[in-house]
């Protein structure tokens, strides 16, 4: 039973990564938005010619993270066949993206950023869990 439930959290564990990085993205723009002058507000909105820049650093770095985390996560959750689930979400995550970036070309910044952050985490996953048989 235990290990069922294991398996059941594995791509669960995929949408709390997810979620959870929102959020923290979400409050780390809330940060940014508070360091942002009052006069330099404008409906809402900063005006400022550092803001704009910083929030683009914010999410091309929390994309990074989200994906690291896609594929870590739910690999060390799983109770067996570690690597393959790793190399499963990359490969889920590098769709979603791929996508994404090919319908809108200002997501191309933050698809590279994914594309660090999941490849650092498929190479994490393979210097840890992936099997190396020695050919006879």
């Amino acid at each position: 039973m235990a290990i069922a439930l294991r398996w059941i959290g594995v791509p669960l564990s995929g949408l709390a990564v997810w979620y959870g990085t929102l959020v923290l993205g979400v409050a780390a723009m809330l940060v940014l938005d508070a360091l942002c002058p009052p006069e330099l507000m404008v409906s809402g909105a900063c005006t400022a010619s550092w803001y704009f820049p910083a929030l683009y650093g914010l999410i091309m770095f929390f994309s990074g993270v989200v994906a690291l985390g896609i594929v870590v996560v739910p690999a060390l959750i799983a109770p067996a066949f570690r690597f393959g689930v790793a190399v499963v979400a990359f490969a889920t995550g590098a769709a979603f993206a791929v996508y994404f970036a090919a319908h809108d070309w200002s997501l191309w910044g933050p698809f590279l950023a994914a594309a660090l952050g999941g490849s650092l985490g498929l190479w994490a996953a393979s210097t840890r869990w992936r099997t190396r048989s020695i050919a006879a």
